[in-house]
């Protein structure tokens, strides 16, 4: 079996043709949105990052490419990003919950999520999922090639703070709709009040995802990103 970095082009071939047969009908019933499955059978970096998530193996892919762009068609993906139009009220964008800003020590663009701003029910689940949504699909490329760095800044936070059918949804985006999206992800200063709401989304989380998340504070932190990178209250000097 061949890894998702060194797989010839033919694997894909043979994947993009084993889905185009297998969900033929669904195609032809426009199940999934038209530009993806364009997508799907123009962009071998795509089909790369679902053969990654999928372990390598080929049958796990075709099923993972149904699911994820089932769910981006009844979630409404491709109109999240419409020049002129936002897709959810201007309010939540005012919040300065999520913004992409500076780079880690891989040069790798960091997406902040400053947990602080976000209370559950202050805005309709929906409108919040959409808002995440939007800013993991301005920043996904469809490809291994081009990650981000999701950094959860949970500096000053509480359980008025926690919501974890929100923090399921970012599990589940990660884990599955997005293949590629991040390289890994940080958490900031986690408090110890949430330790058992961790225990509970490590076993939402496959074990090569765990790996990937790292939990850090102000001096560890710098292992991962320089501090000229890092806000002041991160220890940095930006």
């Amino acid at each position: 079996m061949s890894s998702y970095a060194t797989a010839p082009e033919s694997v894909f071939d043979q994947i993009r043709s084993n889905f185009l047969q297998k969900y033929k009908s669904n195609i032809e019933k426009e199940l999934y949105h038209p530009k993806d499955v364009e997508r799907i059978k123009a962009n071998s970096n795509w089909l790369r990052a679902f053969y990654k998530h999928s372990i390598d193996d080929s049958d796990k892919t075709v099923e993972m490419i149904h699911d994820v762009l089932k769910w981006r068609k009844d979630f409404d993906c491709n109109s999240l990003l419409i020049p002129g139009k936002l897709p959810v009220p201007e309010e939540l964008f005012k919040k300065g919950a999520l913004f992409r800003r500076n780079e880690d020590n891989q040069c790798n663009p960091l997406l902040h999520f400053v947990i602080k701003t976000h209370k559950k029910d202050q805005f309709p689940a929906e409108q919040i999922q959409r808002f995440i949504a939007f800013f993991f699909e301005k920043n996904y490329k469809f490809n291994t090639e081009d990650p981000i760095v999701l950094l959860l800044d949970m500096a000053d936070t509480g359980y008025s703070n926690l919501d974890m059918d929100l923090i399921k949804f970012i599990v589940t985006c990660l884990k599955t709709y997005y293949p590629g999206l991040i390289d890994y992800m940080i958490i900031f200063q986690m408090p110890f009040i949430f330790n058992a709401a961790w225990k509970i989304i490590k076993n939402w989380l496959p074990p090569q995802a765990i790996k990937l998340i790292k939990f850090v504070d102000k001096k560890s932190i710098k292992e991962l990103v320089h501090e000229s990178q890092l806000f002041v209250h991160m220890g940095g000097t930006c």
